[in-house]
């Protein structure tokens, strides 16, 4: 990669410190209008970043010598991305009206939340179901979590209140357990192997509690229990009724997954009608992606900039910043999507690689944020790319007080402000991005979240990766595994572990 001519002008190029420079970088006259873009229901503005026109086109060279279009139209056309596990990454069929996968998709929730709003389907106590208990972790919880959250408001449809259980936590299970009302709950066991040890500790755990109350009569008729999976065999020998199972395919990566089956939950606390416009809204943006050119490409220039800080600029991180409450998980979502999926040393040859991939994800509520590491941006020594996200929707006085708020932080990042007292000073001159949405309709929220997968993929192409696999994940789990079982077997001196972990585990089992 470090060999190609063109990685090699941009990293001459990012020495030139004037490029550090947003003073000299705004004398360009028509920089606003070359650095803003907008695709429907997204406004986006690059114009506060340590970029222009001259690196830009680079970049987007860039993209062109790593074959970026064949690799986008191999992501629509199911061709094998995947090439760890020589799969096709299908999730975009999901959202594509003309495809069969969107119509089976559909048809396969709707159903079943009909069913279940009908009284059709019933508890395991001979109850209406009025509640949903998603159990899931990861690709399962994070992406049916935002939506959920981002789009409740607008519900019409559905009476149906979800809830997640993510974490093998007995506290909070307990605690979960006092907040619903179980002989009208459904609790919904997502994962799409069906052997992810957290999720089936809680289905276990919930299982038990279950049987223990008075009234509990499980019958293929009646359930509390469904599954959202893609290993319906095992689903079924776990004992859940196979009406009660959703399957979806395995060339769904989990972190992409909410379009699918997996967004059963949205289905029943937002309503059908929000579900359909969420996949029109990414289908928009999936034909934005692919059709637009690189210079015009919001996906791809996302993706562009966050290479240009990673790789040239040498930034190590990145933060994403939603000003609405509603997005309050965005951050969350878009950490494990990014960091899952480039977080790699090996290219798609299995070479080892001598180049950063992803950068390290945070961020929270904007302006909660303010009041917790925003002096770090402001005071710190590093700097770091940052994403602003407002929601335009003029509601109340409080909404446009946020937004001015996001809109400020912008300005004193790239402004700063000079003090007679040079420790109240701010040096100024942090790079920001601002991206806004007209609002948050569920078209709004499937194109930014479409957005984001389209540009952790541009990222992957160009930095010759797989981001549909995850071999890191596993490591800890194998572990985690094998001390168990030597734990439960009494034979822990015959592993091989570093002394620190093995103390570690004679005081938790003191």
């Amino acid at each position: 990669m470090r060999n190609n001519p063109i990685w090699q002008d941009l990293a001459t190029h990012a020495q030139n410190p004037q490029l550090k420079d947003l003073g000299f970088l705004w004398q360009q006259a028509d920089r606003l209008e070359n650095l803003t873009f907008e695709s429907e229901n997204i406004f986006l503005d690059l114009s506060k970043n340590w970029i222009d026109d001259d690196v830009l086109s680079q970049l987007c060279e860039l993209a062109t010598h790593a074959k970026l279009k064949p690799a986008i139209e191999n992501l629509f056309n199911a061709a094998v991305v995947n090439t760890t596990d020589q799969l096709a990454a299908t999730h975009t069929t999901l959202r594509d009206p003309q495809h069969p996968n969107h119509k089976n998709n559909t048809a396969l929730l709707f159903d079943l939340a009909d069913a279940v709003h009908s009284g059709q389907i019933k508890t395991a106590f001979g109850k209406q179901v009025k509640q949903l208990v998603n159990i899931g972790i990861g690709g399962s919880y994070l992406g049916p979590r935002l939506v959920v959250e981002a789009l409740t408001e607008l519900q019409s449809e559905s009476q149906i209140t979800v809830y997640f259980a993510a974490s093998v936590d007995d506290s909070l299970i307990n605690q979960l357990f006092q907040s619903i009302d179980i002989e009208h709950c459904l609790f919904c066991i997502s994962s799409k192997s069906f052997s992810t040890v957290e999720t089936l500790m809680n289905a276990t755990a919930i299982q038990n509690k279950l049987e223990q109350i008075a009234g509990y009569q499980p019958t293929t008729a009646q359930s509390s229990l469904m599954a959202i999976t893609a290993n319906q065999s095992r689903a079924t020998q776990a004992g859940i009724p196979e009406h009660m199972v959703l399957p979806f395919d395995a060339s769904i990566g989990g972190r992409f997954s909410l379009w699918s089956a997996i967004g059963f939950p949205i289905v029943l606390a937002a309503g059908k009608s929000q579900f359909r416009e969420l996949l029109h809204g990414a289908h928009t943006m999936d034909e934005h992606f692919r059709h637009q050119p690189f210079e015009r490409n919001i996906p791809v220039l996302m993706a562009l900039i966050s290479i240009w800080y990673r790789n040239f600029i040498g930034l190590s991180a990145y933060s994403c910043l939603p000003y609405d409450a509603r997005l309050r998980s965005l951050p969350k979502w878009l950490q494990q999507l990014m960091m899952e999926s480039t977080g790699k040393m090996h290219n798609v040859q299995g070479d080892v690689i001598n180049y950063p991939t992803t950068p390290w994800v945070f961020g929270d509520h904007g302006q909660l944020s303010q009041h917790a590491f925003f002096q770090a941006f402001h005071q710190g020594v590093d700097a770091l790319p940052l994403d602003f996200i407002g929601v335009l929707e003029h509601n109340s006085p409080a909404q446009d007080f946020l937004l001015y708020n996001m809109i400020a932080q912008g300005a004193a990042l790239m402004q700063g402000k000079e003090e007679d007292h040079s420790m109240k000073g701010c040096p100024g001159n942090k790079p920001s991005t601002t991206l806004l949405l007209k609002d948050l309709s569920a078209e709004s929220v499937g194109q930014l979240l479409a957005m984001y997968e389209h540009m952790i993929y541009t990222q992957s192409v160009i930095w010759n990766i797989n981001c549909f696999d995850q071999p890191g994940v596993e490591l800890g789990k194998s572990i985690a595994r094998d001390i168990q079982e030597h734990v439960e077997n009494n034979t822990l001196n015959e592993v091989a572990l570093d002394p620190s972990t093995m103390a570690l585990i004679k005081k938790v089992t003191e």
